[in-house]
């Protein structure tokens, strides 16, 4: 029996599946954060993996476990079919079904993938050869002559210069590819190849997580393929249908980047002899590499400097210590309306009236500023200001200031948002579809086997408990759903905030109130409807903080609105500092307790009011601020 890991948090559709395949196959459920560790340690045959989870998405869960086991089929199960199916698929991933499928349908699937795994054969490792070289060296004198006129051609131009080095060696060692690979942010990435496939190469990286990157990284060796390595290691080297890759080391000693050398179109291999030649060829190849970078970063440095001023999308003027404007580039003329030769080497007023007034307001008071927003009348036009200064003897010496036409973006802020709002629906609407189909898995699969199964007691009792929980959670959901979106208007009448907070305490007895003698406590509230968001908060806090631990409500009164402050110390649910709670959906609490949440928010805000959060280390505190009553 095949041996099929499942790798998806929600229980329903993981009893399902169970169930669905003790029969033909041998199934164990594993969390998303152990699938790599559970996988390398236990090898399974056949992965399944959902779409979504708590802390990842399935895309970069079935890349990392494709990274470990490149041939292992991955079945992936998806809300439905579209953009993230074909990402699934270009990925690697043996089949992507749709939720809920058809009982049949996913076990031909699963079938077919244990067919997969019984074709599989690994590859027989070659044995090591130690010919001797049949044909003469190349002539070491001809092949440096031949690098040398590559190098004066070439070298302030460092990819004109590989792409000939590249193929002098290509040429010279009769080779059927060769690629050099450049380390880039912590891995080695394809910069130029002869003879090799271009387009897949460039989305190949070897990170620190992969053989041939620890490798070089420690050992700073060459790798032959027919050498008895890490079958990681050789699947690697596989991978880039390399016989030879050769590390190139900075002057540091660390790896710069490697050459991959394909086979040789000979026939022979690489000899003792030979490799000693290439070993000196990349020693001076790699001094060479590295001076033709450094070379062209000096030279765009220069060049970029004088590019900048005057394509920067913003304007840059330069003043001196005597307000002398002193440079004035392409974008400042734009935005400004003024021509760089009526201001350069004149005073600031020169650039606007307005403009000069704020600049100078900034030099005088020392105080830099950053992307504050000016409008200047004369011109109908918002723009966004930074300005700073270069000093000496804590002195400005100059002031430069950066601006932007910003008008557009002010006046398309209003249409922003009204995106923003749909995008905020659309994401809830595309996680309740999840969160619907999942039960609809167990309640599908359930249906479909009944016929076949009724007779057999333990099935029906077994998936009758499963079916039978997965309708109560659907009941449920559907209850808080309409309760995020009911539009009844509320009863507002003058309420007393301590009274409210005394009938919470009645089912929270742990709660410490705390509220000053004389301070206005009186807001315009459904009380019933305020109550409730109070318990659905107080609901989170106790699973935070546990029921035996004390929860601090203070009730003060300040600039004309009631603060009601908890305090609860509490770190069983773990969130992130800055982290949205009342966004359903947007962290990794249990479908009950994000929507709990919502509703809590979207009632304190029918209330004219507001609700923040605050995460501290061990504690958590919410604010809760009404209008008081006029």
């Amino acid at each position: 029996m095949k041996y099929v890991m499942i790798v998806v948090e929600d229980t329903g559709i993981a009893n399902a599946l169970k169930v669905l395949l003790k029969d033909k196959f041998l199934p164990f459920v594993v969390t998303a954060d152990s699938a790599c560790q559970s996988i390398a340690q236990r090898k399974p045959d056949i992965v399944i993996i959902d779409s979504v989870y708590s802390s990842r998405s399935g895309y970069e869960l079935a890349g990392e476990i494709l990274k470990l086991i490149p041939d292992i089929p991955v079945i992936a199960l998806v809300d439905s079919y579209g953009p993230i199916t074909r990402r699934l698929m270009n990925l690697g991933v043996y089949e992507v079904i749709e939720k809920p499928f058809d009982p049949e349908r996913f076990m031909y699937t699963l079938n077919r993938a244990a067919a997969h795994v019984e074709i599989r054969r690994p590859e027989n490792s070659e044995a090591i050869q130690d010919n001797r070289d049949k044909t003469s060296l190349v002539n070491e004198n001809t092949f440096f002559q031949k690098l040398s006129e590559l190098i004066a051609e070439n070298f302030s131009v460092p990819e004109r210069l590989i792409y000939a080095i590249l193929n002098l060696l290509r040429t010279q060692f009769s080779l059927s590819g060769v690629s050099l690979f450049i380390r880039k942010n912590e891995e080695f990435v394809f910069f130029d190849g002869i003879g090799v496939e271009k387009v897949f190469l460039n989305n190949v990286r070897f990170n620190p997580g992969t053989a041939i990157y620890k490798w070089l990284m420690s050992e700073r060796k060459i790798i032959q393929k027919h050498h008895l390595y890490s079958s990681e290691l050789v699947s690697e080297m596989n991978l880039l249908q390399a016989d030879l890759v050769l590390p190139l080391l900075n002057r540091d000693g660390l790896a710069l980047g490697f050459f991959a050398f394909g086979t040789r179109l000979t026939g022979e291999v690489f000899t003792a002899e030979t490799i000693r030649f290439l070993t000196v060829t990349i020693t001076y190849l790699s001094i060479l590499i590295e001076d033709a970078f450094l070379f062209q970063d000096i030279v765009i440095q220069e060049e970029s400097q004088k590019i900048i001023l005057d394509n920067v999308p913003t304007g840059i003027i330069v003043l001196d210590n005597t307000y002398h404007v002193k440079i004035f580039n392409k974008q400042a003329e734009l935005i400004l309306g003024k021509r760089s030769k009526d201001v350069l080497n004149l005073s600031v007023e020169h650039c606007g009236a307005e403009f000069a007034s704020k600049v100078k307001d900034v030099i005088v008071n020392r105080q830099p500023i950053n992307r504050e927003e000016l409008f200047i009348s004369t011109l109908g036009k918002w723009i966004g200001m930074s300005c700073d200064f270069i000093k000496q003897n804590n002195e400005i010496t100059w002031t430069i200031v950066i601006f932007q036409d910003i008008t557009s973006a002010k006046e398309m802020e209003k249409e922003r948002k009204r995106i923003e709002h749909n995008q905020y629906w659309q994401q809830i609407a595309q996680q309740l579809s999840h969160e619907i189909k999942n039960p609809l898995v167990a309640i599908k699969t359930f249906a479909c086997l009944l016929p076949e199964k009724f007779s057999d007691e333990s099935f029906r009792t077994e998936f009758y408990k499963i079916v039978n929980g997965e309708i109560q959670r659907l009941t449920f959901l559907v209850e808080k759903i309409a309760r995020l979106a009911d539009t009844e208007q509320l009863t507002l009448n003058k309420t007393n905030c301590l009274e409210i907070l005394q009938k919470v305490k009645q089912r929270f007895p742990s709660l410490e109130i705390t509220s000053c003698d004389g301070i206005d406590t009186i807001t315009k509230a459904d009380a019933t409807r305020l109550q409730e968001a109070l318990e659905l908060l107080l609901d989170f806090c106790v699973q935070d903080a546990g029921e035996q631990k004390n929860i601090e409500i203070s009730l003060t009164s300040q600039e004309g609105s009631i603060e009601i402050s908890i305090m609860e110390p509490g770190n069983n649910i773990k969130c992130q500092p800055g982290q949205d709670l009342f966004t359903p959906f947007s962290n990794q609490f249990s479908t009950l307790l994000s929507l709990n949440l919502a509703i809590c928010r979207k009632i304190i805000e029918e209330h004219s009011g507001r609700i923040f959060s605050e995460i501290l280390p061990g504690s958590k505190k919410f604010v809760i601020k009404l209008p008081v009553s006029k």
